[in-house]
């Protein structure tokens, strides 16, 4: 733009191409919960507890990925949700919204003990 080999109006991003990168051709869905059921059968160990707890306590992955067994409470029943990891970094939660304590039912914290 200061060379004036772009108008000042324009975008000056917009003819740059990034080779591989493209916009998301197909929308995103949730699973429905016997696709979920399924999924779970064929995951085992560490990913299928990962994937229980990001669908039962609706979790982004770097939230979960983040936890601690310091941030179960065990004689409470209280899951505490303060991290999160960005560029594999562990770093505080996105918003401060983010950041809260949940209740952990009896049947997930036999869960967290496997």
């Amino acid at each position: 733009m200061y060379r004036g080999d772009v108008p000042v109006s324009r975008n000056p991003m917009e003819p740059v191409t990034i080779p591989g990168a493209s916009k998301r051709v197909t929308q995103k869905r949730s699973l429905t919960a016997d696709e979920f059921r399924r999924l779970c059968r064929e995951l085992e160990g560490p990913f299928h507890t990962l994937a229980l707890v990001c669908l039962s306590f609706g979790l982004r992955i770097s939230e979960a990925l983040a936890l601690r067994w310091s941030d179960v409470n065990w004689t409470d029943s209280t899951l505490n949700i303060e991290w999160g990891i960005v560029h594999q970094r562990v770093v505080y939660v996105k918003t401060q919204e983010s950041q809260r304590v949940m209740f952990i039912d009896p049947q997930m914290l036999e869960v967290f003990k496997l």
